[in-house]
């Protein structure tokens, strides 16, 4: 509270012993700063989507599932020296603007505020601190303070920023260890990868389903392994990974589906024997006759009981319209008058509820099209990403990743499954591309938009996302007739899938 370093870091301005501390303010100017720094920098981290891996879903790392595509093989080190220019450009152009601004925000916003906050925890450490301390009329602006504030928000920012990078381009780097897959060192590496596509966590699940798609393109001997991996608990090593690859691509036609369905579900009707009954809060019934009429009240108090009572009667069951209006017709003539003087009948008409409704939607919509309502916008990308890839983080590339495994592993069985396995299974995969495929084209082309998206076209149904979903299908399925078409007697496909898959891949 009290540091002696320099008048800038003080939080106190120690007076002589006859006199009483004061608050420095130019401390509570920095950090109020920093605050203004955060929450800057927290809004350009969602508007931007810092938090996004830079692997994301661009077709030139995924490649093909043939295995021809080039991969994300770039050195962290080197993204890092790549970025660092304009990122650091970035933070000095903030930090500029802040040592600008920042004053005049601070004067306008946080200082009052700040102030009475710093003198509430300075009166829980010092006993002589005053309670009224009065802020002086001019800030303690002074152009060393300037100069601190820009260096200590270079500093800030250059945390932030440059933390966040490096985490994202290694976050994003390929699941290999020493050039090998993860689960290579494992006692059980079919196992753990199984493990790994089954399990909850999203990081775990979408790391598991990328090593699976560099196995089936890199490492034959572990492609290898997996079709003759089948004396395994719960089944052979292809198929649970087939399994699981199968329910991963057709959770997008599962959310679909759930989507499509009424909100409010008929509820199952209850069982008499299912209701409790309420604990009785009153006394029994009366057991007398109840049409028998009531007897005469003798004390005073019936008396007005019984007035009162059938006055209130009376006057509930008379409708509504037989009371009349509360404003008498006089009152009415009046503000009738009082209106026709006051308002134009132009005005008049702009204010009925038709009207002021109309105005209101107009200035929502100009709102919502401006910068400051972009935030509150749903676009239809990300409303079909959210329906279709699963939310609230998205399930594309896992799904990718997948079509791409499963259609690597089932040209390559033609070589190398010596048991015949995967033959089995090509009729469920073909069929199961299809479908989802034909449910996400369907869902782009009715899905409506929502209120909010005011610069929606029918040329933005066909989100990226989209794209590269039924892309990878297409592209997938394509691979899958060439190597399948000519044995769709022997693997049992029918003609119909054929067609259709044919028809799908161009």
């Amino acid at each position: 509270m009290t540091a002696h370093t320099s008048s800038m870091e003080t939080w106190l301005n120690l007076a002589r012993s006859w006199e009483r501390s004061r608050l420095n303010e130019r401390p509570i100017y920095l950090r109020s700063l920093y605050l203004e720094l955060a929450l800057v920098q927290t809004a350009l981290h969602l508007y931007h989507d810092y938090d996004k891996m830079l692997e994301s879903t661009e077709k030139e790392r995924l490649g093909s599932s043939s295995g021809k595509g080039p991969h994300n093989t770039t050195n962290p080190r080197e993204q890092l020296k790549s970025k660092l220019p304009s990122l650091l450009q970035e933070i000095g152009t903030i930090s500029v603007a802040f040592s600008i601004i920042g004053p005049i925000i601070y004067s306008f916003t946080l200082r009052g505020p700040a102030w009475q906050m710093s003198l509430f925890i300075a009166r829980m450490f010092r006993w002589d601190v005053p309670y009224a301390q009065e802020l002086s009329y001019i800030p303690p602006y002074h152009y060393m303070l300037i100069i601190r504030s820009l260096f200590s928000s270079v500093l800030l920012l250059s945390l932030w920023r440059i933390s966040n990078l490096a985490f994202s381009v290694y976050v994003a780097q390929e699941p290999l260890k020493r050039g090998q897959p993860l689960t290579q060192d494992s006692n059980d590496p079919n196992g753990s990868l199984i493990n790994g596509l089954k399990a909850k966590k999203s990081v775990v699940k979408s790391s598991a389903y990328w090593e699976l798609l560099i196995i089936t393109r890199r490492y034959p001997e572990r492609r290898v392994s997996i079709f003759r991996d089948i004396d395994r608990q719960g089944g052979a090593a292809w198929s649970q990974i087939s399994s699981e690859c199968l329910r991963m691509i057709n959770g997008i036609t599962t959310r679909i589906t759930e989507y499509g369905r009424p909100s409010q579900q008929q509820q199952a009707p209850v069982k008499p024997e299912d209701l409790q009954s309420l604990p009785r809060l009153g006394g029994p019934l009366r057991e007398e006759p109840v049409f028998m009429s009531a007897p005469s009240p003798s004390s005073k108090r019936q008396i007005v009981e019984a007035k009162v009572g059938s006055f209130a009667k009376s006057y509930g069951d008379k409708p509504v319209s037989s009371y009349g209006s509360p404003i008498s017709p006089k009152a009415k003539a009046y503000l009738e008058t009082a209106r026709n003087k006051i308002l134009t009948p132009e005005q008049q008409q702009a204010m009925t509820p038709a009207n002021v409704q109309s105005q209101f939607n107009n200035y929502l919509t100009r709102f919502l099209r401006s910068q400051f309502g972009q935030p509150f916008r749903q676009t239809f990308a990300r409303r079909i990403r959210s329906i279709a890839f699963g939310q609230p983080f998205s399930e594309l590339i896992p799904i990718i990743n997948a079509v791409n495994a499963l259609t690597t592993l089932a040209t390559a069985s033609l070589k190398e499954d010596s048991y015949g396995k995967v033959a089995t299974d090509i009729p469920l995969i073909i069929r199961r591309f299809i479908t989802t495929y034909q449910s996400l084209e369907r869902f782009a082309a009715i899905l409506p938009p929502h209120w909010t998206d005011v610069e929606f076209s029918d040329s933005q149904r066909q989100t990226e996302d989209v794209r590269v979903m039924l892309g990878t299908l297409k592209d997938g399925l394509r691979e899958l007739v060439e190597a399948f078409g000519g044995f769709t007697a022997e693997l049992g496909i029918e003609e119909k899938d054929i067609r259709v898959a044919k028809a799908i891949a161009g």
